[in-house]
């Protein structure tokens, strides 16, 4: 008896270490996500939850907080408005995608940002404050500005790419980014490109990083300072300490580019369960008793498809009224004219459980990245319609492995063209092929992305902000970096190499001529004294 109390004792007081391990093992994380899109919170939120079920204690700052509560995690609503909300109309985008005018009008939208999160109540008692925090987790987008709560709280910094990495993203990582194959996000090209599109693609990248370093740094930096005091060091300093960038991509999808240690791809990260759930008893009924399949139709959350002007809705209408397979189309208000027996229309939509179902033939989006996983992932073509951002970038991705096409804008209002390319994806049946077997590489990992992104946050955690992550060349000059100085210094040799042998040629063939001259000389001498 007394053996076996003995021994449940010694049980409790392992597991008390146990525990007692754990706790002094778990961090205390802060995370500003001031960024006001749904989708951005589709991928920061599953690292949150993530990070607390490790045990881990998150203070997040945000625009959306969940209708549940959250273990471990705190979440504080900002009061000021950011600069992009949901349920745009899409008019806003029908003229949006301008390769060079995108970065600079998502950089001013950056300062708006700063100056409602710098001025935010809540942000101001937290920066006042003597919390202590391990560790800061924010976006990479379309400002640096939030880089000041690291050095704030003197912590590590991890940041998060909702989209493939900015043009400005890549430098302080010292992470490669050669234009001739690497496709900004901009860009609207795949890693196959002509000598135009090589041409565009590398203006683009020197471009934005010139206008965001000389013009929108300074911004920040003064925004910063504002709130903070003049002691900051440069963005550019703050930027170049960043510990760990996760990035939403994976390159079975968004194709492969070289990365240095400290950037992890976790695309997909918002894909929380391998396999769907089953859908609601009414939709069920609709899509698995489509004897033909399913069409899923929907834009995304930022943009409102019932915004389409109602001639082109009617007209679109009409044109799916005449497919054999049923159509879901995610449209938030009243139907614009008659809907045809083989369309449904709904104001919100389960996506992911509607694209894994055993019926979908054929998803209709924006290309959204997001989306664009979800294609992936369930193994569904994708036919795109880019309305902005990364969109078209990543559509190029979808058309090179065969799993998909994009229209342009202009297609939501020629319902012709539109059907056209519908049924050209649904009866060529290369398309489900290679959709097929992209889900399958997608799908192919050592670890979900979620864990991998918990994981690599973690090791920063363990490893004090791990800077052995980071490549010397963050700290490299664009020239130094392109070999430029060792390059010249080889000209500027072989230069003094060719003048120093060009002077002695020049010193020896004039010995020459004065001795060949003054034996001429000696004997034209003798032959007149002759």
């Amino acid at each position: 008896m007394h053996g076996g109390k003995g021994a449940k004792q010694a049980m409790q007081c392992t597991l008390l270490l146990l525990l007692a391990a754990g706790l002094a093992d778990a961090a205390r994380i802060l995370a500003v996500f001031a960024m006001k899109g749904q989708s951005h919170t589709m991928v920061n939120d599953p690292l949150v939850r993530g990070l607390a079920a490790r045990g881990h204690t998150v203070d997040v700052y945000g625009h959306f907080v969940p209708a549940e509560p959250v273990a471990n995690v705190q979440y504080f609503k900002l009061e000021r408005a950011g600069t992009l909300a949901p349920g745009l109309d899409i008019k806003a985008y029908e003229h949006a995608y301008t390769k060079f005018v995108n970065p600079i009008k998502l950089m001013s939208r950056g300062i708006d940002d700063c100056e409602a999160l710098f001025s935010d109540p809540g942000v101001q008692r937290l920066l006042s404050s003597n919390t202590k925090y391990d560790l800061f987790i924010t976006e990479l987008f379309n400002t640096d500005c939030y880089l000041a709560f690291g050095h704030r709280f003197q912590v590590p910094v991890v940041v998060l790419s909702t989209s493939p990495i900015l043009p400005w993203g890549n430098w302080r990582f010292g992470n490669p980014d050669n234009p001739a194959y690497i496709p900004n996000m901009y860009s609207g090209s795949s890693d196959t490109m002509t000598l135009l599109e090589r041409g565009v693609n590398a203006l683009q990248v020197v471009y934005t990083n010139v206008i965001k370093t000389l013009y929108f740094d300074p911004i920040d930096q003064a925004v910063m300072e504002r709130a903070l005091g003049k002691a900051l060091p440069p963005v550019a300093e703050m930027a170049r300490n960043t510990s760990l960038l996760l990035v939403n991509t994976f390159h079975a999808l968004t194709l492969p580019r070289p990365h240095t240690v400290g950037v992890v791809e976790v695309g997909g990260i918002h894909i929380t369960r391998p396999d769907p759930a089953p859908l609601p008893k009414d939709l069920e009924q609709f899509v698995g008793g489509a004897k033909d399949g399913v069409i899923l139709f929907s834009l995304g959350s930022m943009i409102r498809t019932s915004s389409l002007p109602q001639e082109s809705a009617v007209a679109l209408l009409r044109a799916l009224g005449t497919l054999k397979q049923r159509v879901v189309w995610k449209w938030e208000g009243e139907a614009p004219g008659p809907v045809p027996k083989n369309v449904r229309l709904s104001k919100w939509l389960p996506q992911f459980d509607v694209l894994c179902h055993n019926n979908t033939r054929l998803f209709i989006g924006h290309g959204g990245l997001l989306s664009t996983s979800e294609a992936a992932h369930c193994g569904v073509p994708l036919l795109g319609i880019a309305m902005y951002g990364d969109q078209r970038t990543n559509l190029a991705a979808v058309a090179k492995h065969g799993a998909g096409r994009s229209l342009p804008y202009s297609a939501l209002k020629n319902a012709d063209v539109f059907i056209k390319h519908v049924r050209e994806l649904l009866d060529d049946p290369s398309y489900q092929q290679n959709a097929e077997v992209l889900s399958q590489r997608f799908r192919d990992r050592p670890m979900s992305p979620l864990d991998t992104a918990v994981y690599w946050t973690e090791y920063v955690i363990r490893h004090k902000g791990a800077p052995h992550l980071r490549g010397a060349a963050r700290n490299l000059a664009w020239y130094q970096e392109a070999l430029l100085d060792v390059l010249a210094v080889v000209v500027l040799g072989l230069a003094a190499a060719l003048y120093v042998l060009f002077a002695m040629v020049r010193a020896v063939l004039r010995l020459v001529l004065r001795a060949t001259c003054g034996s001429c000389d000696n004997k034209d001498a003798k032959k007149k004294k002759a």
